[in-house]
């Protein structure tokens, strides 16, 4: 059997002519370098059948009743020092496995303080070899574990782990502040690259500032405007201080014509605009670049932070620019093109956060993303009033658009076109982690690269009430949507995926699997759809899978799947699933029960049709001959809804 590699690229970044990778150890079980602890899933084989190189190599064994997560391989405490980067690689070999077997490896920190990594291997073939690469920040405790989840057993051999300065990544920081002004507010100041100078006033177009030094060491106040001229350039930081009031926001946008003030961080830059601890801001028509040396952590176009100040309110950011912010690709390290955090000691949140009409071009490792501290169930406190409307992203390294701990986000009327261009673990196009009551609507994506999550739309962890309608998703390879939870989570973190609704979408040649729900999801509701894979598809038109456990009570209603090439219906263990009117047509396997099936063509007017823009849409109304009037999306000439 030809060997089958499995490539666990945890970082991805460009390769320079630097050192050659330097050998830090070498385990290859054949002298004893690496103990076994007592009780443990692992031993040393020496059985023909089971080695895979030499005379010995390394099995780990949960068929005899283990965990959901066997972890049997650990390398030794202190391997892995503080920001280096490591390429590691090891072959295995599958023993034995289940239909939910699942083998996996990733680089975590013990103390949790440092990124941890870690991709699935969906292994098909018997044996092969993983490579992964990794850098550890500043955090020297984490290690490399090798694990089983559910009752499997592989062998493991001739783990090299190498130091590889040619993937560090470099460190980025935020800038440290010193405010030496005080405006009186209510007042107009001005900042010109080429013509300006600081020893002048700024309140005039004759008499404008020059730098950002200029703007950042002012506080400013209610009612004040700070314009930027057009065509002007400057490095650095924009990071303005002071706050606004419900009656009297700060406004900081350009004056004159042609190009929008451009503000492009250095190599050294964490972001390139910094909004922090700062409350009713209005900020238009800037663009935003940051692109370093090497891709860096935390890299960011946008940053918007509250950090033990309580709740920020009224910040609108409209109509910027943001591209080339190379950050790192990895889960975990990267940061966003717009992204927004809020957290500390002190519970903080943003109410009335809007992002609306801006470009993201080539930003890595997302487009418009939040996270929080207070994600969690003992510790929620939501962001509320999120809204992120008609914004268009491009070429993004890896996930889209993520409200994470929001109560009432609003996704409407954006464009995700490319996502996961270059991430190599999991993504996917618009998705809420940890919020309720989000709804997504009347968005377009298409384009996610491959199958780690690959989807256009999600419905993720610990979410509520999620509604996801009117979207286009198409040609993304992952497939239309995942609603996923974690069975093996508390309550204390998380309550679990309760209540999502996915209604009058339309879904166009969506790869791997249309509609895949994983893990203990609840209550969800699939109805009035249109789903349409061409004749080269071969894939999933419904998967239920494991992360946990299985879903319960999801019901399908009205939906037309119209498979012009061939797609399957999988539950496995899930239960509660009923399927009512729904429309089945072309070449479909393991069609479930619905006793009001229609299995005749909808009559679509032409099915497959669709392009870029909802504009495109019109192929999939029904026919006036269709057998099934209420079924599908309910798509009009004009504007596809």
């Amino acid at each position: 059997m030809t060997q089958w590699t499995v490539l666990f690229a945890l970082i991805a970044m460009p390769v320079v002519a630097m050192a050659q990778p330097e050998l830090v150890r070498l385990m290859d079980f054949e002298a004893g370098d690496y103990v076994v602890e007592p009780d443990s899933l692992a031993s040393i084989t020496d059985v023909a059948g089971e080695v895979i190189s030499g005379a010995r190599s390394l099995k780990g064994d949960s068929t005899g009743g283990g965990a959901q997560w066997n972890e049997f391989f650990r390398s030794p405490d202190g391997l892995l020092k503080a920001k280096e980067a490591y390429a590691i690689t090891f072959t295995f070999k599958i023993l034995a496995r289940g239909d939910d077997t699942g083998f996996y490896a990733l680089v975590r920190s013990k103390s949790g303080k440092g990124p941890s990594n870690w991709q699935w291997t969906d292994l098909t073939d018997e044996f092969g070899t993983v490579s992964l690469h990794f850098y550890t920040a500043g955090v020297g405790d984490h290690a490399l574990i090798v694990g089983i989840r559910g009752k499997g057993a592989i062998a493991i051999d001739d783990i090299t782990i190498s130091a590889d300065p040619s993937m560090r990544v470099a460190d980025t920081k935020l800038p440290e502040l010193t405010r030496t002004r005080t405006s009186p507010g209510n007042t107009t100041y001005y900042a010109d690259s080429v013509a300006g100078d600081d020893a002048n006033a700024g309140t005039s177009e004759a008499a404008p500032w020059k730098s950002l030094d200029r703007i950042n060491e002012t506080t400013f106040a209610p009612g004040d405007t700070i314009l930027l001229k057009s065509g002007g350039e400057w490095s650095g930081v924009l990071a303005p201080g002071g706050s606004g009031t419900r009656d009297a926001a700060i406004v900081m946008s350009r004056y004159g014509t042609g190009r929008k003030p451009r503000i492009a961080a250095r190599d050294e830059d964490q972001t390139a605009l910094l909004i922090q601890n700062q409350e009713y801001w209005e900020i238009s028509d800037l663009e935003i670049t940051n692109t370093g040396k090497a891709p860096g952590a935390k890299r960011m176009g946008v940053s918007v932070r509250a950090v033990d100040f309580g709740t920020a309110h009224h910040i609108h950011l409209k109509r910027l620019y943001v591209h080339d912010v190379n950050g790192s690709n990895v889960k975990g390290q990267g940061q966003s093109g717009i992204s927004w955090y809020s957290g500390g000691e002190t519970k903080s949140r943003f109410d009335d956060l809007l992002i609306e009409g801006c470009r993201l071009v080539r930003c890595d490792r997302n487009g418009i993303t939040g996270s929080s501290g207070h994600w969690a169930r003992k510790d929620w406190f939501p962001s509320l009033n999120v809204v992120i409307r008609g914004n268009v992203l491009e070429d993004i390294g890896g996930d889209g658009i993520v409200p994470i701990a929001c109560d009432g986000a609003l996704v409407e009327r954006n464009i995700v076109r490319g996502g996961r261009m270059r991430a190599p673990d999991a993504a996917a196009g618009i998705w809420p982690w940890s919020c309720d009551n989000t709804v997504v609507q009347y968005n377009e994506v298409s384009r996610m690269r491959g199958t780690r999550d690959g989807q256009g739309f999600d419905s993720d962890w610990n979410c509520t009430n999620t509604l996801i309608q009117y979207n286009y998703s198409h040609d993304n390879d992952g497939g239309f949507v995942l609603i996923c939870n974690a069975g093996d989570s508390g309550p204390d973190d998380n309550i679990g995926n309760i209540g999502t609704v996915v209604r009058y979408n339309v879904s166009q040649n969506d790869g791997e699997r249309i509609i895949h729900i994983g893990g203990p999801c609840k209550d969800t509701l699939i109805h009035n759809n249109t789903f349409y894979t061409g004749p080269d598809l071969d894939m999933h038109a419904v998967l239920s899978t494991s992360w946990g456990g299985f879903s319960d009570d999801t019901r399908f209603e009205r939906n037309i799947f119209h498979c012009e090439g061939k797609a399957r219906f999988s539950f496995s263990e899930s239960t509660g699933d009923v399927f009512s009117g729904n429309v089945f047509f072309g070449g479909l396997e393991d069609v479930p029960d619905d006793a009001s099936a229609i299995t005749d063509s909808p009559l679509l007017i032409a099915p497959g049709s669709a392009g870029d823009g909802m504009h495109s849409l019109d192929g999939y109304r029904l026919g006036p001959e269709t057998p099934c009037p209420q079924a599908g999306a309910f798509v009009k000439e004009a504007d596809g809804w």
